[in-house]
């Protein structure tokens, strides 16, 4: 009995732990996100808000009206393939929703390299953006680039 308890304990700890370090990372993240908004001189709280979230970091290294674009191909691809389970997303919607969600993931393939050469960096740090985002996020927030503008 004793050790199943213990056990029980240790597991609560765990997750207690685990808990914990995602917190920690969660806020990580926003103040990375926040030091980013912050070096390329627009107001830090923009980066909580969001869609202007978004549109910011688009106008930071390209411009605003893609981003409306990037948001629009996603939510439109992402309205068409919801909905009930039972029913099947077949023909000409999801010709429109693969299309559309094809445009997002390639504007946002593309915003990454412009992220990344609006900070000084090359091609490797855009792949370091595409596969982990958030990590990169965080080494552009808190690292010693600095913002270069749109390239």
């Amino acid at each position: 009995m004793f050790l199943a308890e213990a056990g029980a304990a240790a597991v609560g700890l765990g997750v207690m732990g685990i808990l914990v370090v995602a917190i920690i990372w969660y806020i990580l993240v926003i103040i990375g996100d926040w030091k980013i908004f912050e070096k390329a001189g627009k107001p830090g709280w923009h980066s909580l808000i969001p869609f202007l979230n978004l549109y910011d970091e688009y106008d930071l290294c390209w411009n605003g009206s893609m981003g409306i674009v990037y948001m629009v191909a996603l939510g439109v691809s992402t309205f068409l393939t919801s909905g009930s389970e039972d029913v099947e997303v077949t023909g000409f919607k999801a010709i429109v929703a693969g299309v559309l969600a094809i445009v997002a993931l390639v504007l946002r393939i593309i915003q990454s390299n412009k992220l990344a050469k609006a900070f000084g960096h090359g091609i490797g740090f855009t792949l370091f953006l595409i596969v982990f985002e958030r990590i990169a996020r965080v080494i552009l927030g808190f690292g010693s680039s600095e913002y270069e503008g749109p390239q």
